[in-house]
């Protein structure tokens, strides 16, 4: 009972000091706004890019390795939001900027790849919302182009690799084939030494036509899968000029200014109750008993 009896008076409390409550929610909720007006609107605009797996893969041993082609997309990820290609940006649409670029490039550049998917989100947030929607479509393409630049340069460091093996192993087949004419050319002989020359030569010519076949095979392949080795990016949504800031967020401002002034005044009544409560319960003097007889005479 005593419990509840405490329960019941801190209600009574609170509800004799409502106007404290609101006034706080209130002062909260026009400070709020005022800020959410005088800070200056900035505009979020966001450029997607598709990434799929490179041409001639089977997709059931896509599906197999899911997991470990997903993760490995995170890759573009750091490469979208490199330094170089954000300053890089920055040059081609002289934004003014100062102070560190990382900070700069966290207030203004997101980049990341949603759970389970393919597609490549470049989010640029700026005070232009035309200067937004360009950054981020500017990047996209940018990370498309520097990747197919790396692709096509790892493809011809490939392809110039099967040809250098291509041409030692030809030229061996020259080496042996001038070797074999050279001992066809001498008098047939049936010294022992002669004999082992010979079936030397003839091991040496069929393995450098057997590395020759091998190394034209290579050079086929290398040849026929010339463009389809990397996987192929292509901006699928350049973006739209946002038509609303994203931040500040003036409704948001206001839930928080609300939460946080419930909060703190319904702390501060509590206090107030708790301390009331104290009072109360200390016990006042009492006067002396002859003091009161004479009192009372």
């Amino acid at each position: 009972m005593p419990e509840s009896f405490e329960m019941f008076r801190y209600f009574d409390h609170l509800r004799a000091r409502w106007r404290v409550i609101a006034a706080a929610c209130g002062a909260a909720v026009g400070l709020a706004f005022l800020v959410g007006l005088l800070m200056p609107s900035e505009y979020t605009a966001t450029a997607r890019v598709m990434i799929e797996p490179p041409a001639g893969t089977d997709p059931r041993v896509l599906m197999a390795v899911s997991p470990i082609y997903i993760e490995s997309l995170k890759s573009y990820e750091l490469l979208a939001s490199g330094d170089r290609l954000f300053l890089d940006a920055l040059d081609h649409f002289k934004l003014p900027h100062s102070g560190s670029v990382e900070q700069l490039k966290n207030s203004v550049l997101k980049v990341a790849i949603p759970r389970n998917t393919k597609v490549l989100e470049i989010s640029a947030t700026l005070r232009d919302p035309g200067q937004a929607q360009a950054l981020a479509l500017f990047i996209a393409q940018q990370t498309v182009t520097l990747t197919r630049e790396v692709s096509m340069r790892t493809e011809n460091d490939l392809l110039a690799n099967a040809r250098r093996q291509w041409e030692d192993a030809r030229a061996r087949v020259e080496r042996a084939e001038r070797a074999w004419a050279q001992i066809a050319g001498e008098p047939a002989s049936a010294a022992p030494d002669h004999m082992a020359k010979v079936d030397a030569v003839q091991a040496e010519r069929e393995a450098a036509r057997d590395s020759l076949t091998a190394a034209e095979k290579h050079l086929e392949e290398e040849q026929s899968m010339t463009g389809d080795r990397g996987d192929r990016l292509s901006v699928i949504d350049p973006g739209v000029v946002p038509a609303r800031p994203s931040r500040p967020n003036i409704p948001l401002m206001l839930l928080a200014a609300i939460l946080v002034a419930l909060a703190g005044s319904l702390l501060y009544v509590t206090f107030e109750f708790n301390y009331r409560l104290e009072r109360s319960a200390v016990p006042r003097p009492v006067a002396p008993l002859a003091r009161v007889k004479s009192l009372n005479d």
